[in-house]
């Protein structure tokens, strides 16, 4: 374990991958605690841009526990937590109210001027990406996002990894923002499928039915 850990360090620092929005998912606290320990005894510091998530079953399956009137452990009630890799989404529900949003913005042509050069952006008239951030609505066109997101030391590259929005100065991932731009341009029945509104059940009517 230390040795894959110890490579895995070098690997997401390289070239090849030091740009790509990953993200380091930990699920194990045996593997989490060889990973810290590679990473203090690396040449190398760990990429500065790469998040360090860790979800651990051990630990989600104790959310279900519950206790008695003495203060022991006893059965729950409840079912129980999805945890560790169960937990891991395999859609798009996590970006539900940013798609959401980004529905209201465009659908009402809210897409006043571009947050980084100023122009007006015409409705339908460009590729624009929205600030993924809660309550900012700023808008602006791809190449203007990448230009403001990319430093001045990286603007050999074309595509940003993260930054900062300038309307609401909130921190953004470049990935984020391709993400609900590709869904609201090609993914119109996903999003319709991600925002329907579940019916609720008739549960009353059906209950004085049978009583009837």
């Amino acid at each position: 374990m230390s040795s894959i850990m110890s490579n895995l360090h070098l690997l997401v620092g390289v070239p090849s991958f030091e740009r790509w929005p990953l993200r380091l998912h930990f699920f194990r606290k045996d593997v989490h605690a060889a990973w810290e320990k590679a990473r203090a005894t690396a040449k190398e510091p760990t990429r500065a841009n790469i998040p360090i998530l860790m979800d651990f079953a051990d630990d989600a399956a104790k959310v279900g526990a519950s206790t008695t009137n003495e203060g022991e452990a006893g059965p729950s009630t409840a079912e129980p937590c999805p945890g560790g890799i169960h937990a891991l989404p395999v859609d798009y529900v996590p970006f539900k109210d940013y798609v959401a949003k980004g529905r209201d913005v465009f659908s009402f042509e809210r897409e006043g001027n571009c947050v980084v050069c100023q122009e007006h952006m015409p409705p339908g008239g460009g590729l624009y990406a929205l600030c993924s951030n809660d309550g900012c609505e700023g808008v602006g066109h791809v190449s203007c996002w990448s230009r403001h997101m990319l430093p001045s030391h990286e603007r050999e590259n074309i595509l940003p990894v993260e930054g900062k929005c300038p309307k609401c100065n909130g921190s953004l991932r470049w990935g984020d923002l391709m993400t609900e731009l590709t869904l609201r341009l090609r993914g119109v029945k996903e999003v319709d499928k991600l925002l329907k509104k579940k019916r609720k059940a008739k549960a009353k009517s059906t209950v004085n039915d049978s009583i009837e």
